[in-house]
């Protein structure tokens, strides 16, 4: 996150940066925090947007080359860490359907600057 940048800005333009593809973010599905038990470590706060892609090409950064991967496929990937994540997810999908958006929390969030 940049000096003075709201958590919607930081995700719209990583997202951005790394894959090449535009988002519109809908709500916050969950956020984790990790807090730091010594000096030399930073304490991490991850927020989940639930979002849709609405424009750009899919490209590879720095960071790496994106694809898209079946859910499927990624739970049976053996490294893959964030299992915890993607099942708070399909929780959060279970209770919501593809209409149902709750985008007024983060434009509320943006507003007040959280």
């Amino acid at each position: 996150m940049r000096w003075r940048e709201h958590p919607t800005q930081t995700a719209l333009r990583e997202f951005k940066e790394e894959t090449g593809l535009q988002l519109k973010l809908h709500h916050v599905v969950v956020c984790y925090s990790n807090t730091s038990k010594s000096f030399g470590r930073m304490s991490t706060l991850m927020l989940v947007f639930c979002a849709e892609v609405n424009g750009g090409e899919m490209r590879g950064s720095v960071e790496g080359q994106p694809f898209w991967i079946e859910e499927s496929d990624l739970l049976e990937m053996p490294d893959f860490r964030y299992k915890y994540m993607l099942n708070d997810y399909r929780e959060h999908r279970k209770r919501h359907d593809s209409q149902e958006f709750c985008g007024t929390f983060v434009r509320e969030m943006a507003e007040k600057n959280l």
